[in-house]
């Protein structure tokens, strides 16, 4: 009876189970991050029609990512089936030792046949993962397209600044004329009035707006 080295084919099964984590995990990350960028521009008129076109493009890349799936299960199946043909091998070389020279051979021959399994194993891997690497940068970029496309969120209206004009103040008073340097707050400090009165009485929609040579 021969002893041959043990053969390890654990790493070949774990191509594909790696690889769908990989990809469960990359398109979870970019759906995250898309659903957060979408809630921020909430406002936009044409929201629904970006997240339309934002929908299909994951539904191409998971597609893509079903199709490499099914690419790994085909190589997982082939893979068994080489070991059951190595395995059949074995068992005719110990029915059948006078046909070979000598043990060295058998073993070679049994190295051979395993580098060259290991060898499309690995190949196929890093091609199915580069595949996934170009499809989800190819995704981030559309990703980043469309939202750039959206229009920006309306800004904020400044509280100080007065779209309309009430008649709530005092009717007398005298005249001032304002001179360089002045500002609303110190001319109502220094008359007992209020910025209020002031700005309505005179309509000025913002303490910026006060002019030098302005009489109030």
């Amino acid at each position: 009876m021969l002893v041959f080295a043990p053969l390890f084919f654990n790493d070949l099964s774990m191509g594909g189970k790696a690889l769908n984590i990989i990809s469960k995990a990359s398109l979870a990350l970019f759906a995250l991050a898309l659903n957060v960028q979408i809630s921020a521009f909430a406002q936009s008129s044409n929201l629904a029609y970006q997240v339309a076109n934002l929908g299909e493009d994951v539904r191409i890349l998971q597609e893509s990512i079903k199709s490499m799936r099914v690419q790994v299960e085909s190589m997982r199946r082939e893979n068994e089936q080489m070991r059951r043909q190595i395995g059949a091998y074995e068992s005719r070389i110990d029915n059948s030792m006078g046909q070979l020279a000598t043990v060295g051979q058998l073993n070679q021959a049994i190295a051979q046949a395993i580098a060259s399994l290991e060898q499309r194993d690995e190949k196929m891997k890093s091609e199915i993962i580069l595949q996934v690497t170009e499809q989800i940068t190819s995704f981030a970029g559309s990703v980043e397209r469309s939202l750039g496309n959206l229009p920006a969120p309306p800004e904020k209206p400044d509280p100080d600044v007065l779209t309309s004009f009430h008649g709530n103040f005092p009717k007398t008073g005298s005249s001032y004329v304002v001179r360089s340097g002045e500002t609303i707050s110190g001319i109502a400090s220094k008359f007992g009035s209020k910025v209020d009165w002031i700005q309505n009485a005179n309509q000025i929609s913002h303490p910026r707006y006060l002019q030098v040579g302005q009489t109030l």
